[in-house]
């Protein structure tokens, strides 16, 4: 009972927290784009997530036709980014499997099923593009991102998210680092590989005909999804709680750690444009794929 009131806590927490990281998207934005932001809904507009929420969850859902595979795939999309944030290692996290690393693809993977199948009954034109944009993507970047596991796993000789910690083993895997990093942002169809949603070519691509509570839940899987893959690198490359013994020094370190490297992601999205879905996959096939099977091998 205790344990699963901790988890509810949790999940409850990541979601607030996702919520969250949707304004501090949009503040950061307009700061590089010297635009104004959410400014009306309460102190500098921290009420614009509840605002959005409340009028989301209040809102009718344009779809009629397929509507329960739509649902069942936009369900699967949350439940498998609420589980994976449980395999962030924390310090109080009880949940530590000893193939963490092996689940991190497993739950990449279902993430891209439910954005293929999202696609795949949409009555629209535009939301089967993005399903099909979803299918060649899952083909493209899950191979550089089986290999930079396969990496980590070959490095760390284990395959729990357990990083070595310390200033020399950051400086000695900034290689290795950037092509796992690249390979999540295509894994999760962040920009500059947001094929999926494509919003200026594709008016939302898979997720045109998701409105509503629906659209709130793909919406909050999003950001969780883009909080689990900077936690995990920072997690795995550089040090998270491991290098701090207290849990208030932990809990900090990772906190800002991921902070950064959303911020970071966020700073990408503001200037850098879409790439085409070739020029995709010519960078996970021909540059990372064998880069990260050299390093492999190297490790070996």
């Amino acid at each position: 009972m205790f344990f699963a009131t901790r988890v509810s806590l949790f999940y409850i927490v990541c979601v607030v927290f996702a919520a969250y990281l949707s304004l501090i998207e949009r503040k950061l934005i307009a700061k590089i784009q010297l635009r104004v932001g959410p400014n009306h809904c309460g102190p500098c507009g921290v009420l614009q997530p509840a605002a959005d929420a409340i009028k989301l969850l209040f809102k009718q859902h344009p779809f009629k036709n397929q509507a329960k595979h739509t649902i069942f795939a936009v369900c699967l999309y949350m439940a498998a980014t609420l589980v994976q944030m449980t395999l962030i290692p924390m310090p109080w996290n009880s949940f530590s499997p000893r193939c963490g690393l092996l689940l991190v693809i497993l739950t990449q993977s279902l993430i891209a099923f439910s954005e293929i199948l999202i696609g795949s009954t949409s009555g629209s034109k535009y939301g089967r593009i993005g399903g099909n944009r979803a299918y060649l993507q899952t083909v493209g970047a899950h191979i550089p991102l089986i290999l930079s596991v396969m990496a980590v796993m070959v490095l760390t000789k284990e395959l729990k998210i357990a990083p070595a910690g310390g200033l020399m083993w950051t400086i000695k895997t900034i290689p290795l680092t950037i092509m796992f990093f690249i390979s999540l942002l295509m894994a999760s169809s962040r920009i500059p590989f947001d094929f999926v949603e494509a919003e200026s070519e594709l008016v939302a691509g898979a997720y045109v005909e998701c409105g509503g509570i629906l659209f709130a839940m793909i919406h909050l899987a999003d950001y969780l999804n883009l909080t689990f893959i900077s936690a995990l690198t920072a997690s795995v490359f550089f040090g998270g709680c491991k290098v701090w013994h207290t849990a208030l020094h932990a809990y900090t370190s990772l906190l800002l750690e991921t902070l950064g490297i959303i911020c970071f992601v966020v700073f990408m999205r503001a200037i850098l444009p879409r790439y085409q879905q070739d020029q995709m996959n010519e960078i996970a096939w021909l540059y990372i794929s064998p880069l990260l099977l050299g390093c492999i091998f190297f490790f070996l």
